[in-house]
């Protein structure tokens, strides 16, 4: 792990500009994309062994995609998204 500091990048109430999390997971998957066919070229068995593992991760992000398209469909079975400023629809401070 780096030694970055904790900085949400995920939209919320607090973090108003931050991604969707689909959003975000497509864009890494993107750029993981780009990195891959840069190494398609490349017959060195460490770069075979990357271009394995960026598969494997790629499959795994577009796994969290469907995940989170699921959650949003049932959220949008309870009520309108109000946006990151509005009342949540699940969870604390969605009561009443």
């Amino acid at each position: 792990m780096s030694n970055k500091p904790n900085t949400p990048v995920l939209m919320s109430a607090e973090n108003q500009t931050g991604w969707k999390l689909e959003e975000l997971l497509w864009q890494i998957r993107e750029e993981i994309g780009d990195k891959s066919n840069k190494l398609l070229t490349d017959s060195r068995p460490v770069a075979r062994a990357v271009l394995r593992n960026n598969q494997q991760i790629m499959g795994l992000l577009q796994q969290a995609e469907a995940l989170q398209r699921d959650s949003f469909d049932r959220m949008r079975e309870v009520a309108p998204d109000q946006g990151p400023a509005g009342r949540p629809r699940i969870g604390a401070g969605s009561e009443g």
